[in-house]
């Protein structure tokens, strides 16, 4: 649009576009100001350098919303209900880093052997039990008639090795209840609930996160790098899947998205807004059968966000690609999923990935030395859009051409066959066309009269 438009940008960085409306002439002064602070503070980034990759690649790198392995960039603080957690205690011990889950999985045992340690001792401190000498091999008569209630504990140390005997169930026989002492025989039992409650939580937590899939996305590859190609003489995103294990993944399926930062008409900051990249979802291309390594492609088209995009517009611009593959593990039937990003300066513009598969002694094999390899090959330094609209003003030319030539061509033939044919009296004349305008006056009159005399 022309600069005198009411709907001009007053603006041109990405970040400070706002538009106008007609309606924004009658604004008051402190609803602008509102309005301006709004904006203000919804951006989240303070300059328009904090968008664009002129940044050095090492703060870039940093800047990953997800690393190359996988991992998310994201830590999230000033959580006021952690008690939430608490809530799913299990999904909780399992999240946990195993360096402090071995942590919680020791100090749960080693609490409640000390607890109970405790209430053994003192228990048997109430009665009088502790530093009295009673030998083991002191006459169960004469047992009875002190009536001690834990046989074999005479101090702390004693008690704590009762404890961890009786949770453990490993029995000495050194150290028992006595069955006069029900306090002494409640507190043994619930020891052995608590304990079996312990050793329940610790042991499925244990063998949940031992055989949790995380490690199995190790053995799924993706390539380093995306490339940018015509496939079909259609503009695609091309990326490279693999699986390194002879256990194939069920159902695999992989998605893409696109992280990008930008602003709307009323001036919100969108910091990391996701859209989705189409790989085949109505097709079911999506949907893997991971055998061997095999080419994703997007197509690039007038709904693809990439659809803008030039080899110029890659370099100013700051943008991410998220891949998502996950499936079954056929091993253990738990869902695994891989991540891996591709920031601007990962696309390679006019690249193909080189063949890994070869036929040989009837199998195929799989050169993993060529997965992430990639070479070049001719492509326009134009986006998507800009080709397409090439292609229709060469279509509207041709098209021109081809009408330009044929009307010439029927002139020439006009041409000629006036020539070549003599003038005949048998084809319409003047006299001709007047004598057909009076015949049909005359029938017109003829029948307006019989209108009359009807």
């Amino acid at each position: 649009m022309d600069s005198t438009s009411p709907f001009r940008v007053i603006s041109n960085s990405p970040l400070h576009s706002i538009q106008l409306s007609p309606a924004h002439s009658n604004i008051s002064s402190p609803a602008r100001e509102m309005e301006r602070l709004a904006k203000a503070r919804s951006k989240l980034l303070e300059s328009q350098c904090n968008q664009t990759p002129t940044i050095p690649p090492e703060t870039r790198e940093q800047l990953r919303y997800v690393s190359k392995d996988g991992k998310c960039r994201v830590n999230l603080c000033h959580i006021s209900e952690r008690g939430r957690f608490l809530s799913d205690i299990f999904t909780s011990f399992v999240d946990l880093q195993y360096r402090w889950f071995l942590f919680v999985f020791m100090m749960c045992y080693i609490t409640t052997w000390f607890l109970f340690a405790g209430l053994y001792f003192l228990n048997a401190s109430f009665r009088g039990d502790i530093g009295q000498e009673r030998p083991l091999g002191t006459p169960k008569d004469h047992l009875r008639d002190q009536s001690p209630c834990f046989l074999g504990v005479d101090g702390f140390i004693s008690a704590l090795l009762f404890s961890v005997e009786t949770q453990r169930t490993i029995g000495y026989g050194s150290r028992t209840v006595s069955p006069t002492c029900y306090k002494g025989v409640m507190l043994v039992m619930m020891q052995c609930i608590v304990g079996s409650m312990i050793d329940a939580l610790m042991v499925e937590c244990m063998f949940v996160k031992i055989s949790r899939p995380k490690k199995r996305a190790e053995t799924l590859l993706i390539s380093r790098t995306c490339v940018i190609a015509n496939r079909d003489d259609q503009l695609c995103l091309m990326f490279r899947l693999g699986d390194l294990r002879e256990s194939h993944m069920v159902d695999a399926k992989v998605r893409a998205k696109l992280i990008k930062s930008r602003q709307t008409a009323e001036g919100e900051f969108l910091p990391l807004e996701q859209t989705e990249i189409d790989l085949g979802y109505e097709t079911g291309s999506d949907r893997l059968f991971l055998v061997e390594p095999q080419v994703i492609q997007h197509n690039i088209d007038s709904n693809s966000p990439l659809w803008e995009l030039g080899p110029e517009q890659l370099r100013r611009q700051q943008f991410e690609i998220i891949i998502i593959l996950e499936g079954i593990v056929e091993a253990t039937g738990m869902m695994c999923q891989a991540k891996t990003s591709y920031i601007e300066t990962e696309i390679e513009w006019g690249a193909r990935f080189e063949p890994c598969m070869t036929l040989e002694k009837g199998s195929f094999r799989v050169d993993l030395r060529r997965f992430h390899t990639t070479y070049q090959v001719p492509l326009p330094n134009c986006s998507a859009s800009q080709a397409h609209q090439l292609m229709v003003l060469t279509d509207c030319k041709l098209q021109d051409s081809k009408v330009s030539r044929d009307w010439g061509t029927w002139e020439e033939g006009m041409t000629e066959a006036a020539k070549g044919e003599p003038q005949s009296h048998g084809g319409y004349t003047i006299g001709n066309i007047q004598e057909e305008i009076a015949s049909e006056g005359s029938q017109k009159s003829d029948g307006n009269a019989d209108k009359s005399l009807s």
